[in-house]
């Protein structure tokens, strides 16, 4: 049994743990010498604490969660409200920082956390609070008479902890298939690392479209790696990709059709723009595409309709 052969067969077992079956992933990703796999792991195995928001992967936030504050008043009294975001003015990113969640806890907490019975939160800083409490005191929130917001949470269901923790181990199943598919001793002694300059591509383009597959795209040209964060249905975001690949404007336009006549989905009008584009019809920077950058296409196209292109 290989190592990846171990690897899938642990991330299909459901009496192992994701963090469990995960380790198997860093001797894969330590032997192929692949930092994106290796950091990517051990972010999920130790946390994401200290690393910046727009570097998280999508499955760990920004998550919409109900909010509620706790208002308390004289002699005791206190009474809870559910806030939305537009009870709040949106100034400074307020609404997209306090009633979103992101999830920075190594995977094993969140298994443990997902176990707890009822919900769980995440407090708002006292710096969120007391902007929110003097909103209310100037009435441009909600405000309880003779009260005032003592605390505000964000509410978490351990269904949506669970969420996080089978998109982890969905996406690392997925990833280690298309690995076991086009590298077959990957994550063997002395077996192929990146580099090889085509095991370095086939593991870039199988580790974005798999783990950051509909957000972070990236663009790999021969010399130069282009980090472009295409939202799934963001034209603006993927034409803006294409355009850094150097795929032209009258071709940026045509496979905007292309996708438009598909449904938003790559069906026969994209694939026909990619069969040009591999043919040499259609050029990139003015030259016949190398294969590289027809995967830096596909991964551009995936990361708009959220649908993988082999």
């Amino acid at each position: 049994m290989t190592t990846l052969d171990a690897l899938i067969d642990g991330l299909s077992d459901d009496t192992l743990t994701t963090s469990n079956a995960l380790r198997k992933f860093l001797v894969v990703g330590k032997r192929l010498k692949s930092e994106a796999i290796i950091d990517w792991v051990n972010g999920e195995l130790n946390g994401l604490s200290g690393v910046d928001l727009d570097n998280y992967p999508i499955y760990r936030g920004p998550l919409q969660v109900p909010v509620q504050a706790l208002f308390t008043g004289p002699f005791g009294a206190w009474q809870k409200h559910l806030i939305s975001e537009d009870d709040v003015p949106d100034e400074s990113n307020f609404r997209h920082v306090w009633f979103n969640c992101w999830f920075d806890e190594s995977l094993a907490e969140l298994e443990q956390l997902a176990l707890a019975e009822g919900t769980l939160s995440k407090p708002w800083r006292f710096s969120a609070v007391a902007q929110f409490n003097r909103w209310s005191a100037t009435g441009r929130t909600i405000s309880v008479e003779m009260h005032e917001v003592h605390s505000v949470e964000r509410i978490v269901t351990t269904a949506q902890l669970r969420g996080v923790i089978d998109s982890v181990r969905n996406k690392a199943l997925m990833l280690a298939l298309e690995l076991q598919a086009d590298i077959p001793g990957a994550g063997e002694v002395n077996g192929p690392t990146v580099q090889d300059k085509e095991v370095e591509r086939t593991v870039n383009y199988h580790f974005e479209t798999n783990i950051h597959g509909g957000t972070n795209t990236v663009g790999m040209g021969e010399n130069v790696t282009q980090l472009v964060n295409i939202t799934q249905g963001d034209s603006d975001a993927l034409m803006l990709a294409l355009e850094k690949l150097g795929l032209g404007v009258d071709d940026r336009t045509t496979l905007g059709q292309a996708l438009e006549e598909d449904g938003n989905k790559p069906g026969n009008a994209v694939k026909d723009f990619l069969a040009k584009l591999g043919a040499g019809a259609i050029k990139i920077a003015g030259a016949v595409a190398t294969p590289p950058a027809i995967a830096a296409v596909k991964m551009a196209i995936t990361g708009f309709t959220g649908v993988p292109i082999p």
